[in-house]
This record gives structure tokens, sequence and C-alpha cells, in this order.
């Protein structure tokens, strides 16, 4: 069995370290992620940190650290390559790896520091025919899918409003939410309007609402507090309504039944608990990759595209904030992608 060359650039929190949390049950690196996975093997990293590559060390022994991504790719052919520093830096990265056969990148979220970065990040790709994942983790969440299955399915009827919760920091956080509803709804956004408390904030929180195409309203509310986890997304339908709770762990499906308290009307009724099997979504999202370097399926479950469009609507918000609310035009559009270009099969919706 072919096993696909991967490398790590990055050793702090999610490219390694948060598996040393012994809260932490299933997959939550970068490193981990590879090493569960059957059909890629952990050939490399790069990291500056002494204290960072000595506790990689503990674990990994036998994998070579390299302190810059020429001394990598010229030491070992890698064909998978992970972004995991921070987000001021992924452009300069990626543009860097593009002079080495990389068949596809993982990049970490935020994915770039602009909507400027971003696009150029899109374009090199593109051209360069490289296989572009970021890593909005819910994308390959079996609870997340399910909702999204329940959606499509039309259990719901025709989606007619979004209401979501998270703790704040609209680059950290924010753009996790705004992918997953995007993965929810397959619409594409209209205007936005956002309201914050910390706008000179790096990463501010941000509360707000985006509008979508067939008059669906998304509303998010930011608590706050990033260390007090809230998560919670509430889709309403014509015929019910879908809620998945406590961080995607419970999801709650209710129909329109025939009221029978008030005539000629109709009240949410609870269906029966949906059951939710465990899977781990970090290495899901490897093995997403794989599949299409095998030419099993065309797409990543998360392109560049949605990366840059999650980005692209975080920025929006944020200006209309810096407006006091007033909404904003969208300074990018699905529609103005394509327009443009920058998509190939590679990282279409």
């Amino acid at each position: 069995m072919k096993k696909f060359k991967t490398a790590v650039i990055g050793l702090g929190n999610i490219g390694f370290k948060f598996n040393l949390d012994p809260k932490r049950k299933e997959t939550w690196s970068h490193v981990s992620a590879y090493e569960k996975c059957e059909n890629t093997d952990l050939a490399g990293a790069v990291e500056l940190n002494p204290e960072n590559i000595n506790i990689f060390k503990c674990h990994y022994p036998d994998i070579p650290v390299f302190k810059s991504v020429k001394d990598l790719m010229v030491s070992v052919d890698i064909d998978i390559v992970s972004i995991c520093t921070p987000t001021e830096s992924h452009y300069s990265i990626l543009e860097e790896l593009m002079a080495y056969p990389v068949k596809a990148v993982f990049c970490e979220k935020p994915f770039a520091a602009s909507v400027a970065d971003g696009e150029k990040m899109l374009h090199l790709c593109a051209k360069n025919n490289i296989i572009l994942a970021v890593n909005h983790t819910r994308r390959w969440d079996y609870g997340y899918i399910i909702v999204r299955d329940i959606i499509h399915d039309g259990k719901i009827g025709a989606v007619k409003a979004v209401n979501a919760l998270y703790p704040g920091q609209i680059f950290n956080i924010g753009t996790h939410l705004i992918d997953t509803v995007r993965m929810f709804i397959q619409r594409d956004a209209m205007m936005v309007s956002g309201i914050s408390t910390n706008i000179d904030n790096p990463d501010p929180n941000i509360s707000g609402w985006i509008d979508f195409e067939g008059a669906i309203t998304f509303t998010m509310l930011s608590t706050g507090k990033r260390e007090d986890i809230i998560f919670e997304i509430d889709v309403i339908g014509d015929e019910g309504r879908v809620r998945i709770l406590e961080n995607g762990d419970r999801v709650e499906l209710y129909s329109f039944v025939e009221s029978q308290r008030y005539s000629g009307y109709r009240e949410l009724s609870l269906m029966p608990t949906v059951q939710l099997s465990r899977r781990d979504r970090m290495v899901e999202a490897v093995k997403d990759i794989v599949s299409v370097l095998k030419g099993n399926k065309i797409n990543v479950s998360c392109t560049g595209r949605d990366g840059f469009l999650s980005l692209a609507l975080s920025c929006d918000l944020i200006e209309s904030a810096r407006r006091n609310g007033n909404p904003v035009s969208l300074s990018y559009s699905e529609m103005m992608l394509d327009r443009e270009q920058v998509s190939d099969e590679h990282i279409a919706y």
C-alpha cells in the first residue's frame, strides 16, 4: 500500500502539543493525525522553538526536525505539508512550498492574515495544481455531518433562519462557525452587519448577522470568553428545526405537527433522539486529503475556497463593527471567485 510522506510546519498546540493534554481523548494535532492514518507516514517537521523541539523529540526521536522549510524540502520528499504556524506566516510559507513537488497542503485556520493574502494563496495552489485543504474540523465531525444531511435531505423543509452562539474571537472560533453554517445551507452570503465590544483587539469578539441568498438570515452571538466553551447552532426550516449542542455532541430534531392547543396552528415536536457515533475528525481530514490524491474524489471537504470565504466574511463583519454595525456588502463572494477563475477542480465548493 502506497503511503504518502507528510510533514508538519510548526510544532505548537495544533501542530503537535494538543495531544499531550490527557483530557483530549481524540486526535487534536496534525502530527497525531498523520501518525494514525494508515495511508501516511510522518517524515519530518519544521520548528524554531527549542522547547517544542525537545518535547517533540521525546515522543518522536526518529523524526527529523528542521529549522527552515527549505532544509525540510531539500532533505525529504514530502507529499502533504501541514502549515500550523501563526496566521501571518501562512502565505509566505505556502509561497515557498511552491518551489517543491508538494501534492497537497493542509492549512490551519484562519486561512490567511488578510483577504489579499488568501486570494494569492488560492491562485498559487490553482496555478501549481496543489490540493489545498483548510482545517475547519467540523467538516469532518460526524455530528455536524448528520445535521448537514438532515438539512440537505429536506427533513426540516426549506431553511428560513439560522441562529448560533460561540465563545468569541472571530478569527480563531468565529471562522469555524461561519464555515459550518456555509456547509449547512450552501448558499452565497450577500451582506453582513457586525458589532463588537473589543473591536481594537487583534481577534475581536463579533456578534451580528449575515444575509444569505434565499432570504436566509444567520445571526451569531459571541458570549465573550473563549475558555467558556459554547458552540451551538439552531437551523429553522418551514417543516421543522435541527439544533446541534454541546459543541457537536448532541443533536435535536423537531418537526412541525398539528397543534393540540390552537386550531389552525402547528407546533414543534421533538423527534426520536438522533444517535451519534464518534469518529476521529482530524484523522478523517487526513483520509479525505488522501482520497483526493488517490483520485477517489474530486475535492476535499473543506477547500481553500471554503477557508477563504469564511475569512472574508469575518473581515467584513469586523469592517461593519468599525462602522457601528452599518451593513456592508461583501469584499468577496463565491460568484466573484468564479469570475476571477480562482477555483479549479481542487478548490471548487
